[in-house]
């Protein structure tokens, strides 16, 4: 039996194309979830840094002091990625460098 030739598809789309206006309001709704996760990041690792400074010598304080260590260098790897008000870099800006100072002080070495 012969093959019958199926007709060609046209492309469709499942919903409409996104506007001009829906791409950006999604840019901005992204860069303010990752600004918000910056803030939550560098609280966790200001936390880590507090837990190391209150514990003992040994493999607790260490662990702490390496996920705050951690923690910042995430921070400064993603703080590039996004655009911060002047509020939010004075912010987030301010935290990291008590973190910097507070993890010198647990012995890290920038």
């Amino acid at each position: 039996m012969p093959q019958q030739k199926r007709p060609a598809r046209e492309l469709s789309y499942a919903a409409p194309k996104p506007t001009v206006r829906d791409i950006l309001e999604t840019r901005f709704e992204s860069n303010r979830v990752n600004i918000d996760f910056l803030k939550i990041d560098v609280q966790t690792a200001l936390t880590f840094s507090r837990l190391a400074q209150q514990s003992a010598p040994g493999e607790k304080r260490d662990r702490n002091r390496r996920n705050a260590r951690r923690g910042y260098d995430t921070i400064l790897r993603l703080i590039e990625k996004v655009c911060l008000s002047d509020s939010d870099a004075k912010s987030i800006g301010g935290q990291l460098l008590r973190l910097k100072s507070e993890l010198e002080q647990l012995g890290e070495i920038f």
